[in-house]
């Protein structure tokens, strides 16, 4: 399985908070957002890419292992079009998204996830963690059967992006075309969208960070806080039964 970490987007609305990327927060544990994340996808593979801008501050301790690969690019609003030309033609592909704190536990679901459908990890509700109203995407993989497909529907999301019909954020449009969903309506159909529901989050705004227990809210209380167990991963049914959330897409993602 070969796993692309995609952390070369601008995060406006992060405005280089606390002086970094939002790719680059500290958690409260200590460690940097994006450092953790390559060591947790290098437990699941030997063939991890990064995508970063070229900015000296994302020169991180894993550059040195042999089971990384890092990528220089400039920012681009669509994660799987800047990532194409490393998708892999002989294993699944795994998309993770740069600005997103996962679990351990969610790490293995996305790792165990299809090797060869088109999968969508994400939270389709509000988040419970730091009460964002809209629901987000963690997560994508496929296998090299699907390339040709995701190149259409990738297609169509640039087609309906430039002449305006549709500018909710790309990945989301791409799942809609995927289920055969209305691309303006926020629903999630099964097996393709694989829900997770613990700590996982994304970070956007400063304030998502202060009410995150593993970044700020975490870390005024880190050394006296008691060990508190995540909530298990959701693993939905195996059906295809439309859900209708009650979150919605982050247009302004």
């Amino acid at each position: 399985m070969r796993v692309i970490i995609a952390a070369a987007g601008e995060g406006t609305r992060w405005a280089e908070y606390l002086g970094v990327p939002k790719h680059l927060a500290p958690t409260a544990a200590g460690e940097v957002l994006l450092a953790r994340t390559v060591a947790q996808a290098r437990q699941v593979s030997d063939d991890v890419h990064v995508i970063t801008p070229a900015d000296v501050r994302y020169e991180l301790p894993p550059r040195r292992s042999r089971k990384v690969t890092w990528h220089e690019l400039p920012a681009h609003h669509n994660e799987y079009e800047h990532t194409r030309h490393l998708w892999s033609d002989t294993d699944r592909t795994l998309l993770l998204l740069g600005d997103v704190y996962f679990t351990d536990a969610a790490m293995a679901t996305v790792a165990a996830g299809s090797l060869s459908a088109y999968r969508v990890f994400g939270r389709y509700r509000a988040s419970k963690v730091t009460g964002t109203p809209y629901g987000e995407i963690f997560a994508a993989s496929w296998g090299p059967a699907r390339h040709a497909q995701m190149d259409a529907h990738l297609a169509e999301v640039r087609r309906l992006r430039e002449s305006g019909e549709c500018l909710r954020p790309p990945g989301w449009v791409l799942l809609r075309l995927w289920q055969g969903t209305p691309v303006r309506r926020h629903l999630v159909t099964r097996p393709i969208w694989v829900e997770i529901d613990d700590w996982t989050d994304d970070l956007d705004t400063p304030a998502d960070y202060h009410r995150h227990p593993a970044f700020g809210a975490g870390r005024a209380a880190v050394a006296v806080a008691p060990v508190v167990e995540e909530p298990p991963v959701e693993e939905p049914a195996e059906d295809a039964t439309p859900v209708e959330t009650d979150g919605g897409d982050d247009a302004s993602s």
